[in-house]
């Protein structure tokens, strides 16, 4: 038997998916999500030209483990393309109910704020973005808050990074506070502690 075919066959299915899943993401990558999750009334009432806001809740893996949802707004634009805008609260859950993470919609930074929490219910840890002026430019100040395992809401370590669209525009740091006035010394390690 000629292994050759199934080898050609193998390679260019590995190279495709490879290929595939070194894309980024569009801006826009959840809309067939959010179109997919329109009933019926609802598809006729943006036919009709009405806005629907819906609260949208949809599970994020094959597994159905937990979902996502929150306040989605749909509105037809003057081209007749939907569009889908996320705002407010969201919430993912698990299957049981239980709130694995807290985090709200902002139309330019999609993820501005996350708080993800433990099986126990207390925070894990907090991603969060501010708008800041870095000599002169604006740019996107991001922190991510590592909080400690052994006291619920005492703060572990931050790590700070700055970027201007999809660039970092500054090295990214380590410090003990959210401001970045206590930084980690030489040597240091990020843990939970």
């Amino acid at each position: 038997m000629d292994t050759w075919p199934v080898l050609v066959a193998l390679v260019v299915a590995l190279g495709g998916g490879i290929y595939f899943l070194a894309q980024p993401l569009p801006l826009d990558y959840k809309n067939g999500e959010y179109r997919r999750h329109l009933t019926p009334a609802e598809e006729a009432a943006l036919l009709r030209g009405e806005v629907v806001e819906k609260t949208h809740k949809a599970y994020q893996s094959i597994w159905h483990t937990y979902y996502d949802q929150g306040p989605l707004r749909v509105a037809r634009s003057a081209t007749g393309k939907l569009a889908f805008t996320p705002h407010g609260h969201w919430q993912r859950l698990t299957k049981t109910g239980r709130v694995e993470a807290d985090f709200y919609q902002q139309a330019i930074y999609p993820e501005a704020a996350w708080r993800q929490y433990l099986a126990n219910g207390q925070p894990n840890f907090t991603m969060y973005t501010i708008p800041t002026l870095l000599a002169g430019d604006s740019v996107v100040e991001n922190r991510f808050v590592q909080f400690k395992a052994t006291a619920a809401g005492d703060t572990a370590y931050v790590q700070h990074w700055f970027t201007k669209g999809t660039k970092e525009v500054r090295p990214a740091y380590f410090s003990f506070d959210w401001r970045g006035e206590k930084p980690v010394p030489p040597g240091w390690k990020p843990t939970k502690q």
